[in-house]
Formats: C-alpha cells, sequence, structure tokens
C-alpha cells in the first residue's frame, strides 16, 4: 500500500475552503442518497433515541441546504468499532480507545476513487477523552454540535478559519451549540459543491474534527486504488 502528501486546495475569495485529491479533482458524492449505521455502544451516558435524534439533525441541516436536496439514508445499527473501508459500511461510533490527538473531539474518514468520486466515510467520535450531552450544558460537549461538523467534512468542506460563526470553523469549547445550524458560510460552501449537480450530490471530501484549543495541523493520505483523506484538526 502506498502513501504520499497531498496539497489542499481553497478558492481564493472564500472564507470556506474544498478539498482536491492530487489530480486536481473536487471531491464530491456520485449520489444523492448516502447511507450510515451507527454503533451506539459506549460509555457515552446518551441513549440511542437521542443519539439518533442528533445524527439525524446534523445529516438533516446538510442536505435540506441543497435545493435538489440530498438524503442520509439510516440504515441501523453496526457493530463496527473501527476505521475501515473494507467493511462496507459507513459507519458512526464512538471510540473509546483514541490513539489520536486527545484534544480531537472526532474524526471523519472519507475514501474516494482516483477521480475523486467519494465511495465511503467512516466517523468517529472520541468518548475516550471527552464528555458528551445533547442538551448543551457547561460541562461536556455538544453532540449535534461536533457531528453538524463532522457531516460537513463528510460531504466535502473543509474548515472556515476565519468565520468563527460557522459550523466548519474549526475549533469547539464545552457547552457551545453554535455550529448546530449552519452559517451563511457554510451554507455557500456546499452550494459551491453541490448546486449545480443533477442529483444535487457527486463527488466530496474528508473529515477532521473539532476540538477545544488553538492551531491546526493536517495531513491526507493516498491509499491506492483508493484515496483515503484524513484529517487532523484542533490540537492542543
Amino acid at each position: 500500500m502506498f502513501a504520499i502528501l497531498l496539497a489542499i486546495a481553497a478558492p481564493d475569495a472564500q472564507a470556506w475552503q474544498v478539498r482536491v485529491n492530487d489530480h486536481g479533482y473536487e471531491l464530491k458524492w456520485e449520489t444523492s442518497s448516502i447511507e450510515y449505521a451507527i454503533n451506539y455502544a459506549g460509555n457515552h451516558g446518551l441513549s440511542e433515541v437521542a443519539i439518533d435524534s442528533m445524527v439525524a439533525g446534523a445529516a438533516r441541516s446538510w442536505g435540506t441546504s441543497i435545493k435538489n436536496g440530498m438524503q442520509f439514508s439510516h440504515t441501523g445499527k453496526t457493530s463496527v468499532s473501527g476505521v475501515s473501508y473494507d467493511d462496507g459500511v459507513n459507519a458512526i461510533f464512538f471510540d473509546e480507545d483514541w490513539t489520536e490527538d486527545p484534544a480531537l473531539l472526532g474524526l471523519t474518514y472519507v475514501w474516494s476513487t482516483a477521480q475523486g468520486d467519494i465511495v465511503g466515510f467512516d466517523m468517529a467520535i472520541n468518548s475516550d477523552d471527552h464528555a458528551w450531552s445533547t442538551d448543551g450544558r457547561a460541562d461536556s460537549n455538544d453532540l449535534l454540535n461536533t457531528l453538524s461538523h463532522e457531516f460537513g467534512h463528510a460531504l466535502g468542506v473543509d474548515h472556515s478559519p476565519t468565520v468563527e460563526a460557522a459550523t466548519m470553523y474549526p475549533a469547539s469549547t464545552l457547552g457551545e451549540v453554535l455550529k448546530r445550524d449552519l452559517d451563511e458560510d457554510d451554507v455557500d460552501a456546499i452550494l459551491y459543491l453541490y448546486a449545480e449537480s443533477e442529483n444535487a450530490a457527486e463527488e466530496t471530501t474528508v473529515g477532521c474534527s473539532t476540538a477545544p484549543g488553538k492551531g491546526l495541523g493536517l495531513y491526507w493520505m493516498t491509499l491506492l486504488p483508493l484515496i483515503a483523506l484524513r484529517r487532523r484538526v484542533e490540537k492542543s
């Protein structure tokens, strides 16, 4: 398996950013219906109903912003608890054995072909180092706040490093709920990627996370014949 470093590109006139691969393709989905499954396991203290609601809300906020519509379809439970393209599942799970930077709240991994067509994603939520809630309480991280950010990455939107009100701003604090609802900057980004597509969804880009702290570090890896894009953000 080969790995190469990729460059990051973004429209100069925008606060938001999108991703391109080493062939110069912006990454988008080639379908308007994207399936996902949830692994509810973990000592996060949240009910399945609450998790379902938060995930659905995060997905819906992005889908409804696209004029022609994009649908995320919940296919049910999964036992997947790690990142892999080979399992054929777009999994959302709580990671209790977090080996990345502990400051990270979550990471989204996206796989694509060399032509930029996304073929899968996995979304890991850090429940090893962080407490979670669904009501914006001040002593934990709001799940919807983080999921909304991560779904942006799953759809191809990168960080918006200068717009603090944006869902894709690369930092978050305990109890914050600001990222639950998309900012105009976020809407501009998703419309740039998908508004002109017949299916309202074509290709896409990668994942990352929000985390309390400052600093922005990231790298991408290409795994042939699929491109695995991986982001690490907000170390502190």
